[in-house]
């Protein structure tokens, strides 16, 4: 089961059908087959990309008609994330960043980030390198002026050190909760914070850096709680309360968590 990073999404069942012949849509949508899927579902992550969850066997030949039934919808929901990812923070600049501000040990209530890295780089005729040096600094050494590839040697200097910092943290929680797990991983999911698959094997997005340290607590008990139940159930959502009795807030915030993630990251 997947901890959501959309920011819209709406879940469809016993809908009435437009027919087969439908005018075209005003986007382009992806489809994706889940398993634990029991009705179709319309997701829109916070770049305004759109994608469809369907249960397997599904006949997909139906979803021009439901997409047109439901455009106005997704139409207005996605201009709106759009037109707040353009509003917030003005660190979300399409350039080098200079600073990571990741909040992963920072209470909710503390204003500044505890750990901040400064960014440097260095023109060289080689190929891209992310060096941490004392004091917090990283060096991006290599083609500098090609943004993405800047961007990327960041994503992986991110991702080992989600694996090295939060992976120790759920296996602490893990022990503590009585929930084990089996397998972690890190990855840079586009639209999940976190997932866990029917196996007990548990993926994190290194993009929980950037939240803050009672948020990525949440997440990591949400999945850990899904190595026991496998939905979004009233059982699920009691062990939840069980295991962190004080979630609901967290939860909420959840929702808008990728306010704390700068731009770049996703670019």
């Amino acid at each position: 089961m997947r901890a959501q990073m959309e920011f819209a999404a709406l879940t469809m069942a016993q809908l009435d059908l437009f027919p087969s012949s439908v005018p075209p849509t005003d986007f382009d949508y992806t489809v994706r087959t889940s398993k634990r899927a029991k009705h179709v579902s319309i997701k829109i992550a916070v770049d305004g990309s759109v994608e469809v969850v369907v249960p397997p066997r599904y006949n997909c030949k139906k979803l021009p008609g439901l997409i047109a039934k439901w455009q106005d919808w997704i139409l207005k929901n996605r201009a709106r994330l759009l037109s707040e990812r353009q509003d917030t923070v003005t660190d979300w600049q399409m350039s080098q960043p200079e600073k990571l501000e990741l909040r992963w040990q920072t209470p909710l209530a503390q204003a500044e980030p505890s750990e901040v890295w400064q960014v440097s780089y260095e023109a060289d005729s080689g190929p891209m390198f992310c060096i941490p040096v004392p004091g917090n600094n990283l060096k991006i050494r290599g083609n500098v002026e090609h943004l993405p590839s800047c961007n990327q040697v960041l994503r992986d200097w991110l991702g080992h050190k989600a694996h090295r910092e939060l992976v120790p943290w759920l296996r602490q929680l893990s022990f503590d909760l009585d929930l084990p797990f089996k397998k972690p991983a890190v990855r840079g999911q586009k639209t999940l914070w976190a997932s866990c698959s029917s196996n007990k094997n548990i993926s994190l997005n290194y993009k929980l850096l950037f939240l803050p340290k009672e948020i990525v607590h949440y997440v990591l008990v949400h999945e850990l709680c899904h190595t026991v139940h496998m939905n979004h159930s009233q059982a699920f959502w009691q062990l939840v309360g069980e295991k962190m009795p004080d979630f609901e807030p967290y939860r909420k915030i959840l929702r808008n968590g990728w306010k704390y993630v700068p731009r770049w990251v996703e670019s």
